[in-house]
């Protein structure tokens, strides 16, 4: 990470981080309160933060631009940052103009953008995920029953221990995707690792969500609460670019296409 990266990255998490507590009920916000939002986010950068220096991004190393993507995803906000980088970075790819404003949706896109926009998708659920194990952490250790903290039952310990290796899981899967891509692979080679992070953070937002809700009380439904944010945001992000069965059977489709002797290769370089 070099120091350009370091600000952004403090910026970002100072930045959504007020904004996400800020926000309220996004359902009541105004039209004047989303522009002074979104002001501020485009002021930081931070929609340019996947594109190259020479259109006009920030320049950012793509590990340290999905980074960036996993910090928006511990603060999700209701203005579609992620959506506008994945934006600015594929028009700058075509040679288009940059985008003005908030873009919601990215439009038809080519077999490898489609990939690209699964990868930030997953490293922005890792995010999410990092955000409920620590949400969930400090409900048990504030909360008492009959007596004593919540996490001092050996049956929630036994829970924690499940939601945070499902969490460590997807943020793994995900790393090791943009390590590949970042070495330099394309294609199948390319498309391997970045499905089995989709899938297997997919599995881990739906495992991680249900352990949340039952650890919180069920009091996390409720939408004053933000534990409803992120696990409707997660349910939402895991079904976009590719559901859990397209990239299952991607994943499936490039094992099934090798010779046997080249399983055990495959495997362990996914």
């Amino acid at each position: 990470m070099d120091d350009l990266s370091a600000v952004v990255f403090d910026t970002a998490e100072r930045l959504l981080g007020a904004l996400h507590h800020g926000a309220g009920r996004w359902e009541d916000m105004t039209s004047a309160g989303q522009g002074r939002g979104w002001a501020t986010i485009e002021e930081a950068g931070l929609p340019l933060a996947l594109t190259a220096e020479e259109h006009g991004g920030l320049g950012l190393p793509l590990a340290d631009g999905l980074e960036l993507v996993q910090i928006a995803g511990r603060s999700p906000v209701p203005w579609p940052v992620v959506e506008t980088m994945l934006a600015n970075r594929f028009a700058a790819e075509d040679g288009r103009t940059l985008h003005e404003g908030p873009v919601t949706a990215l439009g038809l896109l080519t077999a490898d953008q489609r990939a690209f926009a699964a990868l930030a998708r997953a490293k922005q659920m890792a995010g999410a995920l990092d955000a409920i194990l620590s949400m969930t952490v400090a409900h048990v250790q504030e909360r008492s029953q009959f007596g004593r903290p919540l996490a001092g039952f050996q049956a929630v310990q036994h829970q924690l221990a499940v939601l945070g290796g499902e969490v460590a899981a997807g943020r793994a899967a995900a790393d090791h995707a943009i390590a590949r891509i970042a070495e330099g692979a394309t294609g199948d080679a390319a498309t391997l690792p970045i499905g089995v992070a989709r899938v297997r953070v997919g599995e881990a937002a739906s495992r991680a969500a249900a352990i949340a809700h039952q650890l919180h009380g069920a009091i996390g439904y409720t939408r004053e609460h933000r534990l409803h944010r992120y696990t409707t945001a997660l349910w939402a992000w895991r079904d976009q670019f590719g559901t859990q069965t397209y990239w299952s059977r991607a994943v499936g489709r490039l094992v099934l296409a090798r010779d046997a002797g080249d399983l055990w290769p495959m495997v362990t370089a996914a």
